[in-house]
């Protein structure tokens, strides 16, 4: 997998109705979908929770207080589907991620 930086991370993302798409290539390995994960966290400032393994997915909980409010979501990885996404949790609204992850 490339090296991911904040601009391409930046220039991968999609707005949906209900999500935000990561548009980069599936990782190849499980090795690879955490290091995916730590790049997305590291690039834009979210923490990671426990992430949450299945037969063909993976996701984890990355939240991150933004202006003094909570902003949460889950990272998808589905392998079955192949693709790559955000859903916000809880009060976040697409939105408020939306903003927080394209606003520098």
């Amino acid at each position: 997998m490339q090296q991911l930086d904040n601009i391409t991370l930046s220039e991968a993302l999609a707005l949906h109705d209900t999500s935000v798409q990561v548009i980069v290539p599936l990782p190849q390995t499980p090795l690879k979908a955490e290091q995916l994960a730590r790049a997305f966290t590291s690039q834009f400032g979210f923490v990671a929770g426990p992430a949450d393994w299945g037969a063909d997915r993976y996701q984890v909980m990355l939240s991150k207080l933004d202006d003094d409010e909570p902003l949460r979501c889950i990272l998808y990885i589905e392998w079955l589907c192949e693709a790559i996404w955000l859903e916000p949790t809880g009060t976040t609204n697409l939105q408020t991620l939306w903003q927080a992850l394209t606003t520098r």
